[in-house]
């Protein structure tokens, strides 16, 4: 007969682990200690606990079950931290998310036959068709949750509401189980086993969604500072092109006076070298919008020290409408996505970058094109490529900045890659007061 007390640490320790996805177990002798635990409480059970899993519960029997799965919960706590790269926090929610399964999944096994947990006297095939209940109930689990459950301390806002939470899931569903479940009517425990396993998938829900707004929070508040960052930068760079125009023009003109008032002349290859090399800081890019072109000129003296070439074929005035700081974050993430794929081609005639900007019918359109390297062909997710980096909390970021400026000017983008060459589309429609 399965003693499903005997087999909680088990259970818990199984549901905890669904949702470990993502998360690099340590292979050493610490996963020993998991074996270990179950075993320990395994066994204690029986001469500790039993005595007091009576049909007429007692406060200090209550107290005594309670300290128990207690125990057990922090355990398992403690040895996902030990296991995993994990923090605590982490630890923790993994722990409750993991309680909740096995909460639900005892409640489906207890409505099925409310008497099997307890203390029936069932054969072997009830055992197993008990554990085939139990082995359903986790596996849907992990489908449906487990495998899309991801939870990181440094995107959450609140430490103390989430450790607040985690405490509360687990003492309600721990308490609420000794109280109104166990040890009760047939017709009591199978309402109270309903509720419970309701309560717990509300738990999780609430985990798995508190979890993907807090995640996404933080991506939205990285990519604000990086947008506010990089329009710092291009204020600075604004100024600082301005600046080497004026002296580059200065040289310029000095350089001819002394011709002139030496008589003297090198020659006309020296002449053009030295006039292109100080060329090469003047603003090659007059689209109409003084923020497209420090940034275009920007980029393109960075291509041309990396042998990319940069076309650009804009109509800035079409751009008025938007800000300098929308502007740079589109543009400026735009263009650094294509350089760094630009940088992995080896044929130089291949490494180019096609920009192209106009408004046609009311409407914004930006289009972008550059080829990248077949071992570097970008891996779509819900329409937008992810990061090819290992570290995906601190990169990927770009692509989502540029689809969120997107969605702020209630704008459509397409991002596809075909035939070795990624493109961009980008519309937006124009507000009546700037067509």
């Amino acid at each position: 007969m399965i003693a499903s007390f005997n087999l909680f640490m088990l259970l818990l320790v199984v549901g905890a682990a669904l949702f470990c996805q993502g998360h690099v177990w340590r292979r050493s002798w610490r996963l020993l200690a998991v074996p270990a635990a179950v075993l320990a409480y395994g066994c204690v059970y029986a001469p500790l606990v039993m005595p007091w899993d009576v049909d007429a519960p007692t406060v200090l029997g209550v107290l005594i079950k309670s300290v128990y799965f207690g125990l057990c919960f922090l355990t398992v706590v403690a040895l996902v931290r030990w296991c995993t790269d994990m923090t605590w926090l982490e630890s923790l929610i993994t722990a409750v998310a993991g309680y909740a399964v096995q909460h639900i999944a005892y409640d489906v096994v207890s409505i099925v036959n409310p008497r099997r947990l307890a203390w029936s006297d069932g054969s072997v095939l009830d055992d197993i068709a008990t554990l085939a209940v139990f082995a359903a109930v986790y596996g849907a689990a992990y489908l449906l949750l487990g495998r899309r459950f991801a939870f990181a301390e440094d995107k959450i806002r609140s430490r103390w509401v989430w450790v607040c939470a985690g405490i509360g899931i687990m003492v309600f569903a721990n308490v609420f189980s000794l109280v109104f479940v166990q040890r009760r009517l047939e017709e009591t425990q199978f309402v109270g086993s309903f509720y419970d396993a309701l309560c717990m998938m509300l738990a999780l829900a609430v985990l798995m969604l508190g979890s993907a707004n807090d995640r996404l929070h933080g991506d939205l508040v990285v990519m604000q500072e990086a947008d506010r960052l990089k329009a710092e930068h291009y204020e600075l760079a604004k100024e600082n092109i301005e600046l080497i125009n004026i002296k580059c023009h200065d040289i310029r003109k000095s350089f001819s006076e002394l011709y002139a008032q030496t008589g003297g002349r090198p020659s006309e290859a020296s002449i053009r070298e030295i006039e292109n090399s100080i060329r090469v800081y003047d603003s090659v890019f007059h689209t109409g919008s003084d923020s497209l072109d420090v940034l275009l000129t920007e980029k393109s003296l960075y291509c041309s020290a990396k042998d990319i070439t940069l076309t650009c074929l804009a109509d800035g005035h079409a751009l008025g409408f938007m800000e300098d700081s929308d502007l740079y974050s589109l543009f400026g993430n735009l263009l650094d996505n294509a350089i760094e794929s630009a940088q992995q081609v080896d044929d130089a005639g291949h490494r180019v970058i096609d920009l192209n900007v106009e408004a046609n019918a009311n409407l914004l359109v930006i289009q972008e094109e550059n080829y990248f390297a077949p071992e570097h062909a970008p891996v779509f997710r819900d329409g937008l490529p992810v990061t090819t980096k290992s570290d995906t909390r601190h990169h990927g970021f770009g692509t989502r900045s540029i689809a969120m400026q997107v969605r702020k000017y209630h704008g459509e983008m397409t991002m596809e890659a075909r035939d070795g060459v990624f493109s961009v589309s980008i519309v937006i429609p124009i507000p009546p007061a700037y067509r």
